[in-house]
């Protein structure tokens, strides 16, 4: 066997829910699976902190984020695009 490491990006798409923080945002990712008793399709959600480096995400932007090294105790995930952005939204919560 080689001793080779393999490089696997891992990335996912979410929805920005939170932009309260400098060039942090929380990103939530909804998944969807079967109950493997059941056979019922289940939907999870999970929030995730990314860092937004230029602050340029805004409430309710779906965005590609990517794994990269710790960033900080909680934040692992790196913005890569913006997919899509809601129009005349300013980007602060109410």
């Amino acid at each position: 066997m080689d001793n080779e490491k393999k490089n696997v990006i891992i990335s996912m798409s979410g929805v920005v829910t939170s932009v309260k923080s400098e060039k942090t945002v929380t990103v939530e990712v909804e998944r969807t699976f079967q109950h493997p008793v059941y056979k019922k399709i289940v939907r999870k959600k999970k929030k995730y902190l990314a860092h937004d480096n230029e602050n340029k995400c805004r409430l309710g932007d779906v965005v590609n984020m990517k794994l990269v090294r710790p960033l900080s105790k909680n934040k692992n995930w790196l913005i890569t695009e913006i997919i899509s952005s809601k129009p005349g939204e300013d980007g602060v919560e109410k």
